[in-house]
C-alpha cells in the first residue's frame, strides 16, 4: 500500500479509538437500555485491529505511529476502567428520561423474568459495594439461595413482593443506603395530618402492635439503627403501597389503632377511598404561605429579640440558591450582631457533603476534621482522604458566636455528616435525636433500575470512617437528647439560659 493511503488508515484508528471511549459517556448519559461490559472489551479490540492493520500496511510515518500506539494503549486502558471499573457503568444516576412508575406496586412478573432481577441486583451488588470486595459473605450468599428458591417454586409474582424478597438479601449488610423499593404515584391515608395534629400516634394496624410489625418486617428494611426503620415504616403504614408492601389488603379495609400522651385510645377504619394523592394531600393540608416555603429547601430567619439565626436546611443541595441564602444570612448576622446561628437539619435526608465545607466557611477555624473513606471501584479499593479538611474561609462575614445543629431519626447521610464534623471538631451543641445512619458506615450510591419489574434499586461504593478517629460511639449523639419535636424549644431554653 503506499504511503497516501497512511491518512485514511490513520484516521480510521482515531475514529475507533474516540467510538470505544465514547461508550462510556453514552452509556451514561444517552442510552435508556443497559450494555454488557464486554462491549467495551470488543470495540478495544476493534480499536487495536486497526492500529495492527495500520503498523502492517504502513512502513514509515514513524510519528503516526506513535501517536497510534500511544492512543491504542490509552483507548484500551480508558474503555475497560471505564466499564469494569466505573460504579456509574448502566447506572441510571446521570440518566433524564428515567421513568420509574412506568409499573404499578400490583404489576405481576413471570418468575423467570423476577429471577433476572434477582440475578441483576447481585450481580452488581457483587462488583459495587464495599462489603463484598473481598468476595460475597456467606449470611448474603444464603438469603440469596433462599430468596431465589422462593421465586423459582412461583409461577408469577408481584413487583411489591419481588421488592420484599430481593430487600430482604440486601438488608443483611445492614446499610441505609444500599436497598431497593418501587417508586410510585403513591396514595396517602387522608387523615393522617388529622390524627398527628390531635396529638395521637399509630400504635397498631389491623390489630398488629407497630412493634411486632417491626419485627416481622424488619427483613424489608435496610437500616444501620432502628430508629431509621421505623421511620420508613412509619411512612409505609399510612400508603397504599406501603401497606401493600407490607401484605396488608387495603380492599378489606384497615383499622389503625390510634393513642395519645394522655393515654386516650381510638380506632380508625380506612378504605381504599380513604387514601389520596401525595398532591391532594398537600393541598388538603397546606395554605398559600406553606405551600410557597416548601418550594425552598433553605431557608432562615433572624430573631433578633432572642438573638438568634436560625437556617432550616431540609436537603443538602450544594448550588447557587444555598450558596446566595448562606451568604445573605451571615450578612445579616453581622450587620445585626447576631451571637447565635442554628442550623435545623431535622429530617434532611442528605444530599452533598459540599454543603458543610460552604457553612464551615464562615466559621473561624483554619481546618477541621473529616471523614477518610475507602471507594470501591470494580476490582479496584482507592483509599482516600488524609482526615483533615483545610478552611478556606471567608474573612469579612467570620462568625464567633455560639453554634446549635436540630437533629432528628430522620437526618440522615450528609446531613448526619454535617452533625459529626460540628460534634467531632467540637464545634457547636447538637440538640434533638441521634441521625439515622452509621458515621462508620457506607454511602456515595449508584442507582439502576431493574429492567423487568421496574424496581428502583441503589448500592453504596464507599466506605466512611469517622472524621474523630477515637470515638466509639455508634452514632452521632446529641450534646442534648429529647425529642425532634421539643428540639426548637430546647434551643430557646439554652439561648435565654445563657
Amino acid at each position: 500500500m503506499k504511503n497516501n493511503k497512511k491518512w485514511p488508515l490513520f484516521l480510521l484508528c482515531i475514529f475507533l479509538d474516540i467510538a470505544a471511549v465514547s461508550l462510556i459517556p453514552v452509556n451514561a448519559l444517552v442510552v435508556n437500555f443497559d450494555m454488557p461490559e464486554f462491549a467495551t472489551v470488543i470495540a478495544s479490540l476493534a480499536a487495536i485491529a486497526s492500529t495492527v492493520l495500520f503498523f502492517a500496511k504502513i512502513k514509515k510515518a514513524g510519528i503516526l505511529k506513535s501517536i497510534i500506539c500511544f492512543l491504542s494503549v490509552l483507548t484500551v486502558a480508558v474503555s475497560i476502567f471505564g466499564s469494569y471499573c466505573n460504579p456509574y457503568w448502566n447506572s441510571v444516576v446521570f440518566r433524564t428520561n428515567v421513568d420509574y412508575r412506568s409499573k404499578p406496586y400490583d404489576y405481576r412478573l413471570r418468575s423467570r423474568d423476577a429471577v433476572k432481577d434477582l440475578e441483576y441486583a447481585m450481580k452488581y451488588l457483587r462488583k459495587l459495594h464495599p462489603a463484598l470486595y473481598h468476595g460475597t459473605p456467606e449470611d448474603i450468599n444464603r438469603q440469596y439461595r433462599v430468596v431465589k428458591n422462593r421465586i423459582e417454586q412461583r409461577s408469577d409474582i408481584s413487583k411489591n413482593e419481588l421488592a420484599g424478597e430481593i430487600e430482604s438479601v440486601l438488608s443483611v449488610l445492614r446499610d441505609g443506603h444500599t436497598f431497593v423499593r418501587g417508586v410510585y404515584n403513591d396514595k396517602i391515608v387522608k387523615y393522617y395530618r388529622k390524627w398527628t395534629d390531635a396529638g395521637y400516634r399509630i400504635t397498631a394496624v389491623n390489630g398488629i402492635t407497630t412493634d411486632e410489625l417491626l419485627e416481622l418486617k424488619k427483613s424489608y428494611y435496610s437500616y444501620e439503627v432502628p430508629s431509621w426503620m421505623d421511620e420508613l415504616m412509619s411512612y409505609d403504614i399510612v400508603t397504599e403501597a406501603g401497606l401493600d408492601y407490607l401484605g396488608f389488603d387495603i380492599g378489606n379495609g384497615i383499622v389503625y389503632t390510634l393513642a395519645s400522651a394522655d393515654g386516650s385510645v381510638r380506632t380508625g377504619t380506612c378504605y381504599p377511598d380513604d387514601f389520596i394523592t401525595v398532591d391532594e394531600y398537600r393541598r388538603l393540608y397546606s395554605n398559600d404561605d406553606t405551600a410557597a416555603a416548601e418550594n425552598n429547601f433553605v431557608s432562615y430567619e433572624i430573631d433578633e429579640e432572642n438573638n438568634i439565626a436560625i437556617l432550616r436546611l431540609e436537603q443538602c443541595t450544594y448550588n447557587d440558591e444555598y450558596i446566595s441564602c448562606l451568604r445573605s444570612m451571615f450578612e445579616e448576622v453581622k450587620e445585626k450582631k447576631i451571637g447565635n446561628v442554628a442550623v435545623d437539619l431535622r429530617g434532611n435526608g442528605g444530599g452533598s457533603s459540599q454543603v458543610v465545607d460552604e457553612f464551615f466557611r464562615y466559621l473561624d477555624i483554619d481546618s477541621y476534621r473529616s471523614v477518610t473513606l475507602s471507594w470501591r471501584l470494580g476490582f479496584v479499593n482507592k483509599n482516600m482522604g488524609n482526615g483533615i479538611s483545610e478552611n478556606k474561609k471567608y474573612e469579612d462575614l467570620l462568625f464567633h458566636g455560639d453554634l446549635y445543629l436540630l437533629t432528628s431519626a430522620r437526618t440522615f447521610s450528609s446531613a448526619m455528616m454535617f452533625a459529626q464534623y460540628v460534634k467531632d471538631n467540637r464545634l457547636g451543641i447538637i440538640i434533638g435525636e441521634a441521625p439515622g445512619n452509621d458515621p462508620n458506615g457506607y454511602g456515595e450510591v449508584s442507582c439502576f433500575m431493574l429492567p423487568n419489574s421496574g424496581l428502583y434499586m441503589q448500592i453504596s461504593t464507599k466506605r466512611f470512617y469517622r472524621a474523630d478517629r477515637e470515638s466509639t460511639d455508634e452514632l452521632v449523639y446529641p450534646d442534648i437528647e429529647c425529642s425532634s419535636k421539643l428540639a426548637m424549644e430546647e434551643l430557646y431554653r439554652l439561648i435565654k439560659e445563657k
